[in-house]
């Protein structure tokens, strides 16, 4: 991506859904400006001094989840999180990232993020080149292949999971079985259901066998100087198409969670918000909110549009502001603001116009599907009233109609539906 100098560079410029750490000239620091969430609670919770960056070792394997909407800029943080903690011996850090790792997100199962996570570990120490023994990898792999005959007994030739000779074996042995496996859970096959039910019914095993291996990693890992302890971060859960698939990997299948001993850094979607009293019995919680915008946080998010779109591409600074203004502190969402007036444009420039034509459009749609339960809780919402959870509310929450700040405390109407009259007067 390159910083739009010309107006049909725009659109290229504010694809937002291209994550991007610190080090991209795109990124733009929002340190200071979420209430509630500050990137030193995460350090403590991971035994690491937020200033010297030294560690200490986790006695209890921890996880951590992190929730807040769509959009509001998890991944880059979770990315830059990563950066610098790649920079200390205190974690060796695997990220997994649902949606960018060919698994059907309409289609998933929690046996899905199992070998996603496996694949992105061997993928990950093969690409820092560190040297596991064999001895380490050949009780696993010997499980791990097994499962994969057993798969093959059940399913038709051509459909079956190449398997490899033993001669040889090594990390990019198993990288490579794994990755195969993978590669069946994406689109619709029977060879997906016989992965899930095999490695299902065998679950005990393979937390037991995973649980040994990753030891062994850590323990070769901590030999060498390399690192103090393994740190997954599981991201893209939000993504997933359905709340039903999202509740049941994530809150139903929790204890499996728990049984794999690593430490796990997880993306809660905002929906699942309500489910954190059941979590704490294992896991930790952190809130991720919007930006709250006040004259600070809006002269930082004039940079973050400046660094992609030159300012002579806006007809006025007001403009920018009202962009600004129904961004509602969400990155994500500003961008798609950005993007849509580009489209509205009747000329070759953003003016008030393409954008007050997008905020339209958008706030049109919003409100087209709004039923009398979603419509009362907004009267509430609109009125300061108390609002305890419900189905109503994660569905507002999800479609970004209801809009949360300050650890979840301070519930807002999105402000581009606030600028629309049949929406005022429905409520």
């Amino acid at each position: 991506m390159n910083k739009a100098n010309t107006f049909y560079e725009i659109q290229d410029a504010v694809a937002f859904n291209n994550p991007i750490d610190e080090k991209n000239e795109f990124y733009t620091d929002f340190s200071g400006f979420r209430k509630g969430f500050s990137e030193k609670k995460v350090f403590k919770y991971l035994n690491i001094n937020p200033t010297t960056k030294e560690c200490n070792s986790i006695s209890q394997p921890l996880k951590l989840f992190l929730s807040g909407h769509r959009g509001t800029g998890k991944t880059t943080e979770l990315l830059k999180l990563k950066n610098e903690i790649d920079e200390t011996t205190c974690f060796f850090t695997v990220f997994c990232d649902l949606s960018d790792e060919e698994l059907d997100v309409n289609n998933i199962d929690f046996i899905d993020i199992v070998i996603l996570i496996l694949e992105k570990l061997t993928e990950t120490l093969k690409e820092r080149e560190i040297d596991i023994p064999k001895a380490n990898i050949e009780p696993f792999y010997d499980w791990y292949k097994q499962r994969i005959s057993e798969i093959n007994s059940q399913t038709d030739e051509s459909a079956s999971i190449e398997v490899e000779g033993k001669t040889g074996i090594d990390l990019f042995s198993l990288f490579s079985l794994v990755t195969k496996t993978k590669g069946k859970l994406s689109g619709s096959n029977s060879t997906k259901e016989t992965i899930r039910t095999v490695f299902k019914n065998k679950f005990p095993d393979y937390r037991l066998k995973f649980n040994e291996f990753t030891l062994d990693i850590k323990k070769y890992l901590l030999d060498n100087h390399i690192s103090k302890d393994l740190l997954f971060i599981i991201d893209g859960f939000e993504k997933i198409g359905s709340l039903e698939d999202r509740k049941k990997i994530l809150i139903d299948n929790s204890n499996k969670f728990v049984e794999i001993k690593a430490n796990m850094i997880i993306t809660l979607p905002i929906e699942l918000f309500s489910e954190v009293g059941r979590l704490k019995e294992f896991a930790k919680h952190i809130s991720f909110p919007l930006i709250t915008l006040d004259d600070e946080s809006k002269e930082r998010f004039k940079d973050f549009i400046y660094k992609r779109i030159d300012k002579n591409l806006f007809d006025n600074e007001q403009t920018v502001e009202k962009i600004i203004s129904y961004g509602a502190g969400s990155p994500r969402e500003t961008l798609k603001i950005i993007s849509n007036a580009y489209i509205e444009a009747n000329e070759e420039i953003i003016d008030l116009k393409s954008v007050k034509d997008t905020q339209k459009s958008i706030s049109e749609e919003m409100i087209k599907y709004l039923n009398e339960k979603e419509i009362l809780l907004l009267k509430e919402i609109k009125e300061n009233k108390p609002i305890p959870f419900s189905p109503e509310l994660a569905t507002l929450l999800v479609k970004k109609i209801v809009l949360e700040y300050d650890d979840g405390l301070e519930k807002q109407i999105n402000p581009i539906l606030l600028d629309n009259e049949n929406f005022t007067n429905l409520i």
